[in-house]
């Protein structure tokens, strides 16, 4: 399963790595964008089936890739932190703890995974509705 998680990353990783950073947002009950930034080494990403969160590390840089997560509605401000290196992804899925229709945002960022320190994030935030 690692495998396929890292190919997918690899595939997810060469089809942004000419993106600029990218704020996008989506209807309700749809998939988010992605938000991406080849500068940091970071991308970020929304699945609305879940509820499920994706960071992906795009750079050898070594640093760790996070994703922000941030659902004011419901209290949850959560780093999810991606320390496994280049090419590779990691989830967190919700489930029912975020209640249909709500807007829900998330940011890609770099930072120290060992004092858990975030060194810098994409300008903007992704938008999506659970």
């Amino acid at each position: 399963m690692r495998f396929r998680i890292r190919h997918a990353a690899a595939v997810f990783t060469a089809s942004v790595a000419l993106l600029l950073t990218t704020t996008s947002s989506a209807s309700a009950g749809a998939d988010g964008g992605s938000v991406v930034d080849p500068t940091r080494g970071a991308a970020a990403s929304f699945k609305q089936d879940g509820d499920v969160f994706w960071s992906y590390d795009t750079k050898a840089d070594g640093h760790s890739a996070v994703t922000r997560v941030y659902v004011p509605s419901v209290g949850i401000a959560h780093n999810l932190w991606n320390p496994d290196g280049n090419g590779a992804a990691r989830y967190k899925s919700y489930g029912t703890a975020i209640p249909e229709g709500t807007v829900v945002y998330y940011q890609a960022c770099i930072g120290e995974y060992g004092t858990k320190e975030l060194l810098s994030c994409t300008p903007g935030w992704g938008k999506a509705y659970a």
